[in-house]
C-alpha cells in the first residue's frame, strides 16, 4: 500500500512539475500529445511499481533480455510483463478518451484546427499499441525461455 501511495504522489508531482515547466498554462498541459505521454508511459510504470517492487521490475527486464536467467523469478516476471501490458493499453484508452473530451470542448472555437487536434488524440492509442506489443514480446521471451527446441 505504501508503494501505491508513493507512486500516486510521484505522479501528482510529475504533473505539477510539467505544468510548472510549461509556464503554468493548464490548457497547454491538457494537449492530447502530453496526455498520451503521461497516460501511456508514466501511469503504467507507476502502476506496475505500486504492485511490484522495483527489484522485480529489474528482474523481469533481466529475464526478458537474458534467457539464462534463474527459473524462480520467472512467474513474477510473467506477472510484471502482463500487468505492464494491460496498464499500457488501459493508459492509452484513458489518454484517448481524455484527448477526445478536450478536443470536443474546443469544437465551437477552433474548427479550422479540428483535424490537428483529432490527429494528436490518436497519438495515445498508437503509442499504447506499440508499447503493449513490446511488453507482449518481452513476456513471450520470459515465458518461452525454458522451452527446449
Amino acid at each position: 500500500m505504501t508503494r501505491f501511495l508513493v507512486g500516486q504522489a510521484l505522479l501528482l508531482l510529475a504533473v505539477l512539475l510539467g505544468i510548472t515547466l510549461i509556464g503554468g498554462r493548464l490548457v497547454t498541459w491538457l494537449h492530447p500529445a502530453v496526455m498520451a505521454a503521461l497516460f501511456v508511459v508514466a501511469v503504467p510504470l507507476l502502476a506496475t511499481l505500486s504492485a511490484f517492487p522495483s527489484r522485480d521490475l529489474r528482474q523481469a527486464l533481466a529475464d526478458a533480455l537474458s534467457p539464462e536467467a534463474t527459473t524462480p523469478s520467472r512467474p513474477t516476471s510473467l506477472r510484471v510483463w502482463r500487468l505492464l501490458e494491460y496498464s499500457v493499453v488501459a493508459g492509452g484508452l484513458l489518454a484517448f478518451c481524455t484527448g477526445l473530451i478536450i478536443t470536443f470542448t474546443f469544437l465551437d472555437t477552433a474548427n479550422a484546427f479540428l483535424g490537428f487536434k483529432l490527429a494528436a488524440t490518436l497519438v495515445a492509442p498508437f503509442y499504447s499499441v506499440l508499447l503493449a506489443l513490446a511488453c507482449r514480446v518481452l513476456h513471450t521471451r520470459v515465458e518461452g525461455a525454458n522451452i527446449p527446441l
